[in-house]
């Protein structure tokens, strides 16, 4: 009887919680496309509403507005409540203790996602809408190639902090050879070429180090960084490589970063996404190499007692993590008609980060590539309410850190270590 009792009473905590958020939420859309503002623009807001209409100023609307912040205060204690009283329920309840137990271990991922989407679409107005979506997945695209590459590295066990920086030789150098073609109309094809070589070299150089040199990931990675870093200055003598319409490479080449097809409604950058997740998808989990991506990553000593060629698979994979880093900097600098010496500076973080999101173990052999994808339009989406929202930049980097710090945290509560 306690067990039913909890439920009933957790789901009408639940049900009062999420209509109070609702009502109030569309209340203050009437007034404004930002949820979150301060309290003389909503004093103004109701004064000037008052004034057009007198018969408002004691509408349900107009309390619910002038009072947002408290009634979703309330809303938000009204679901605590029965989330705890469910947990009181799932204590009781083996057979949803085990559906909850999948849902934030398996699943979890996906209801952050589902999560993020309710409270962003609640903070703007705009934010949930085909338009703004599509610019997201653009946004995005680039960090999403590199969390791919990246992505290979962890499952090692590993990590590669220098895919910014490759990002940024590979399009530096993509736009160079575009330069220095000006009436080759076959420009675009060798910067391609270019960029995806100087990436899967980038990536080998790695991979030897690590798995030949036996030295640390981290440290391996942190040199790399650096030196295509400066590799990067040298090239482009500290300026921006700006690719004209006058070359005759450069339509050929922008169009990867700025074309769109379907009218418009598809760009290019997603297709290239949704092809590399297509890709990585089936070499991880159709293929032999795959198969020992995870279990080099669960268990590095037991696959090279059970015949694992370990060091070949470690340098492909770096290697493969230096591919997706050229092709994220050819997007880049399409977009940006231009290549550019601080390209890709910090891309790392939102890479990794997209990473842990998705769930994937830091300690590796444990992971989805699919969900890395997830994470990568988690962190998107963030950056996109903070523009939406008028949040300095600044705090962006703050934002994203505590994310990856939550991130982990969830991840070892999983496996149960603290």
């Amino acid at each position: 009887m306690k067990k039913i009792l909890a439920l009933i009473a957790a789901v009408i905590l639940l049900a009062a919680g999420l209509s109070l958020t609702a009502v109030t939420v569309s209340a203050s859309r009437e007034y404004s496309n930002v949820l979150i503002v301060d309290q003389a623009t909503r004093q103004s807001a109701i004064e000037a509403e008052r004034a057009s209409s007198p018969n408002s100023a004691d509408s349900v609307k107009s309390v619910l507005y002038a009072n947002a912040y408290w009634f979703l205060a309330l809303a938000v204690a009204l679901m605590a409540a029965g989330c705890w009283l469910y947990s009181i329920f799932n204590a009781l309840c083996p057979a949803s203790r085990k559906i909850v137990r999948a849902l934030f271990t398996s699943y979890r991922p996906i209801l952050i996602l589902l999560l993020v989407t309710a409270v962003f679409s609640c903070l703007h107005v705009r934010f949930f809408s085909v338009a703004n979506f599509t610019n997201i997945l653009k946004q995005v695209s680039h960090y999403a190639i590199l969390a791919a590459g990246v992505y290979f590295a962890i499952l090692l066990g590993g990590i590669d902090i220098s895919v910014g920086s490759v990002l940024a030789f590979s399009g530096g150098m993509a736009a160079f050879i575009i330069r220095a073609m000006p009436d080759n109309p076959w420009s675009a094809l060798f910067a391609v070429l270019a960029a995806i070589a100087i990436g899967a070299a980038s990536g080998a150089m790695n991979g030897f180090f690590i798995a030949k040199c036996s030295l640390q990931p981290m440290i391996v990675t942190l040199a790399a960084m650096s030196i295509f870093r400066g590799a990067t200055l040298v090239l482009t003598n500290g300026a921006a490589i700006s690719l004209g319409k006058s070359l005759a490479g450069s339509s050929a080449f922008i169009s990867f970063g700025q074309s769109a097809i379907f009218d418009g409604y598809l760009p290019i950058p997603i297709i290239i996404m949704a092809l590399v997740y297509a890709a990585v998808y089936y070499l991880l989990n159709q293929t032999s190499f795959g198969r020992h991506m995870y279990a080099i990553g669960g268990n590095e000593e037991a696959s090279l007692l059970s015949g694992i060629d370990v060091a070949k698979t470690k340098i492909l994979a770096y290697t493969a993590s230096g591919v997706l880093a050229g092709i994220a900097g050819i997007i880049v600098a399409a977009r940006v008609a231009s290549a550019t010496p601080t390209a890709g500076e910090g891309y790392e973080m939102d890479a990794i980060a997209a990473v842990v999101i998705g769930g994937t173990s830091l300690r590796g052999g444990e992971g989805r590539v699919l969900y890395t994808l997830i994470g990568a339009l988690i962190i998107g989406m963030l950056n996109n309410i903070l523009n939406l929202t008028n949040v300095s930049s600044y705090y962006q980097t703050i934002v994203k850190g505590v994310v990856i710090l939550l991130a982990v945290l969830l991840d070892a509560r999983s496996t149960g270590k603290k």
